[in-house]
């Protein structure tokens, strides 16, 4: 019996191979894109939670008042996490870290010639012993306890090959930021799913005095304290003690109202509220959204099965009457139609997951993540698999089943079955709605997101970013400046300046709009206000083009003798006329008081989900970090080969980086950037899913009314009269699913846009776009089907009854 259902499956597979191949591509794309979405969200859902003590694992986190609402930071003062262990007894443990992103510089001393250079791709942290006791990392040789010793460092498997060439590398010496480190101990590699994707971790007590000389008033994002909650404390309990904390320790003179909280490791990879190691968070509503995407795509796909298979149903209805009338039971005729439909899911799956796997082979690199599917060890991926076979061949097959297992044998044998009125004509209307729903709910958001980043492309930020290269400086900041750096850097600076094709450089600590912002408290007159700071030189505003609106430019000194403002900061203290606040005078914090030399025109500091703040600019050897190089094009490798020449003669011992400042301001938006590819990809797919249906639609259509064309053309109709009466049937159908998906879509999208202080308006062109596409691919796609009933010989369709 099995074996003739399948011989039967096959052989009516075949006959409809257009029809086959249809539900094929369909479910295949359908199941290929679920597949990819479950492997993304399965993914980021499972930050750390490897982690044993997950659930009890917190980081303390800081807010305050800004001026334009809440401040958000996840550091701490370097002396918060002593103090903290004395004043929480509901932790257990209590770890700090201060990490150094991407690009670190190590060194190994040679015995016999130059030392070797190496730069971390994930970052190191400055950390205590206790790291290990409240997050996983297994350590393989070693003893991670002698971090509590200075110079000491515990280094991943990775690290040590790359490094040594050996696993074994207990007792090596490398060099970092100026001190001598001995490798005290290996640990396990970092796992992909993880927020902290430390290589090495250093002992933080080699520079615990040092960081800690900023006191309370000193935070850095990058430097953040971890507990971890006694199993018998609730968090609750905890949060009680924070406000006599901050009385404590903050004092009267917590002006900006600086308080902390306690965010759950759970959180982490979620909140764009609080940064992560990784400088990615990924929003839970975005998952949801990702999730809900795919979904989508299998409903459809299914839909478009449902569509052609009750289609091609009443070129089976005879096959079925005659069966029903040899005494075929209902239940074996829906086994019938239900395998079919088992047999087609099954070799979609299978081909989807070949699919699949060449997708993450574009995906992986472009999001960056190691994305696999391991059938041998994950569990959850044949479940996922099994799960999707079996929804899939339910929901696509069983309406079918019922329908053609239910026709009437005298009207199946006389071909009348699937009257347009029925009501499984009308659900296949409804199914087809809901394609172009999802559809043009994808089209629409789609073009707000591309319009939006394209919005963000030709802003105008207030400064010139055009052929401008950044290059760090490496050996300077506050501990490590002397006279030697300072002659140095403005050298290299003047040097770079005479090279052909250089229009020009400056020195500062990072250009106008940066993910590296510093900022601090000022008085002025009696009053409080909060602002960022730009160390720059004379060349800095010249160089990036930011006009000068009033006063004059700072001097080209060791230190600062006046500030420049912007006119954010200017109308903040209730000034209109830029002269008018020239030489008034301003206390920066923990600095001398200054007095105002010049106004600038206000410029982007940050990205443009935010809006301007006001803005301090002053000269500051010691924080000059950053070398602004404004090349000309022209010859724009010569040039910079020049230049990593010249840099190198001046600082031997580290690696020559250059970026441009275009490709620093796209990171702002990357996320978005992504987000528009995949869906730009993943609407592409539900489009052409759609249009299978829609083609379903048609082929049903040109099957009920095969006689009806006959003859109306038998009695003059045109070939452009039957196409238009296919076409009202469609067009109806996108006008239904378009009035469903413009409210939704502009609500969704309209919350996205929220989030930007700069955003584009959601207008009728945008609608009148969508639809417009709609109605051209819904043309190209039923149109053929249209014309060839049109044009068929109305004898063939009428010859027979």
């Amino acid at each position: 019996m099995l074996r003739n259902y399948l011989v039967t499956a096959i052989r009516n597979l075949w006959r409809s191979r257009l029809s086959t191949l249809i539900n094929l591509s369909g479910l295949t794309l359908g199941a290929a894109a679920s597949l990819i979405l479950f492997l993304v969200v399965r993914h980021h859902n499972s930050f750390d939670k490897f982690n044993s003590k997950y659930d009890r694992i917190y980081r303390v986190v800081a807010s305050s008042d800004g001026n334009q609402g809440k401040d958000y930071t996840p550091g701490v003062p370097p002396v918060l996490p002593d103090a903290f262990r004395l004043d929480f007894p509901d932790a257990e443990e209590v770890t700090f870290t201060s990490y150094r992103g991407v690009g670190g510089l190590i060194t190994l001393q040679q015995p016999q010639g130059e030392p070797k250079k190496f730069s971390f791709d994930n970052g190191v942290v400055y950390t205590l012993p206790n790291f290990f006791s409240i997050f996983d990392r297994a350590v393989l040789k070693g003893d991670v306890k002698t971090l509590s010793e200075p110079n000491t460092v515990a280094i991943s498997q990775e690290i040590a090959l790359k490094f040594f060439g050996k696993e074994d590398a207990l007792g090596e010496v490398l060099t970092f930021e100026k001190n001598d480190f001995k490798v005290s101990a290996i640990v396990e590699n970092k796992r992909s799913n993880t927020d902290m994707p430390f290589d090495a971790f250093f002992s933080y007590i080699t520079i615990k005095k040092e960081r800690e000389q900023g006191g309370w008033g000193g935070i850095w994002s990058d430097e953040q304290c971890y507990f971890l909650l006694k199993k018998e404390s609730s968090i609750a309990q905890a949060e009680k003690n924070i406000p006599v904390f901050v009385a404590k320790h903050l004092g009267k003179d917590n002006y900006s109202h600086q308080t902390f909280s306690f965010q759950p490791l759970s959180d982490l990879h979620f909140n764009s509220n609080y940064d992560n190691y990784n400088y990615n968070m990924v929003s839970s509503q975005l998952l949801l959204a990702l999730t809900v995407i795919g979904i989508f795509l299998i409903v459809t796909a299914c839909i478009n099965f449902i569509n052609l298979v009750t289609a091609e149903a009443i070129k089976r209805s005879k096959e079925v009457g005659i069966r029903k009338t040899l005494g075929s039971s209902r239940s074996q005729l829906m086994f019938q139609f239900i395998g079919e439909s088992f047999l087609v899911t099954l070799i979609s799956v299978l081909l989807g997951i070949g699919f699949a796997q060449m997708g993450l082979n574009f995906l992986n690199p472009f999001l960056k993540l190691k994305l696999q599917m391991n059938f041998l060890q994950d569990q959850s991926l044949w479940v996922f698999i099994t799960t999707c076979i079996v929804l899939v061949t339910f929901l696509s097959g069983v309406y079918p089943a019922l329908v053609v297992s239910g026709f009437k044998p005298v009207f199946a044998i006389k071909n009348l079955a699937g009257n347009k009125n029925s009501s499984g004509y009308r659900l296949r209307q409804g199914l087809v709605v809901m394609q172009f729903f999802i559809s043009q709910f994808f089209i629409i958001s789609t073009i707000v997101l591309i319009q939006q980043m394209n919005y963000f492309k030709n802003k105008d930020l207030g400064f010139n970013r055009e052929a401008v290269v950044t290059i760090p400086i490496p050996e300077n900041s506050g501990r490590n400046y002397s006279i030697d750096n300072s002659l140095k850097m403005r050298t290299l600076r003047d040097e770079v300046k005479r090279i052909a094709f250089v229009q020009d450089a400056s020195l500062s600590n990072n250009a106008p709009s940066s993910g590296h912002v510093s900022s601090t408290n000022i008085k002025m007159e009696g009053k409080e206000y909060q602002t960022q700071l730009k160390f720059v030189d004379d060349n800095y505003l010249k160089l990036y083009g930011i006009q000068l609106l009033a006063g004059k430019n700072v001097l080209d000194l060791d230190t600062a003798q006046g500030l420049i403002v912007n006119q954010k900061l200017m109308r903040m203290m209730g000034l209109q006329n830029p002269e008018d606040i020239i030489g008034k005078l301003i206390k920066p914090g923990g600095r001398q008081i200054l007095p105002v030399i010049g106004v600038v025109k206000d410029f982007n500091t940050v990205s443009l989900h935010d809006p301007i703040e006001a803005t301090l600019l002053l000269n500051h050897l010691k924080r000059y970090q950053t070398l602004s190089v404004k090349v000309s094009l022209k010859d724009f490798q010569s040039s910079i080969k020049t230049i990593q020449q010249k840099w190198e003669a001046t600082y031997p011992e580290f690696i020559f980086t250059y970026r441009f400042l275009d490709d620093e301001i796209k990171e702002f938006y990357e996320s978005e950037e992504r987000m528009g590819t995949i869906l730009s990809g993943f609407t592409s797919i539900a489009i052409f899913i759609g249009c299978l249906g829609l083609f379903g639609l048609a082929t049903f259509m040109a099957n009920q009314k095969t006689k009806e064309v006959g003859v109306r053309k038998v009695l003059g109709a045109s070939v452009e009269s039957i196409v238009l009466l296919f076409s009202r049937e469609y067009i109806k159908l996108i006008l239904i699913g378009f009035a469903l998906a413009a409210p939704l879509a502009w609500t969704v999208m309209n919350n996205w846009l929220s989030s930007f202080t700069y955003r584009i308006d959601i207008g009728f062109a945008i609608f009148a776009t969508a639809l417009g596409i709609t109605f051209a691919i819904a043309l190209l796609t039923v149109g053929y089907r249209s014309i060839k009933a049109a044009i068929a010989n109305p004898v063939d369709s009428l010859r027979s009854e």
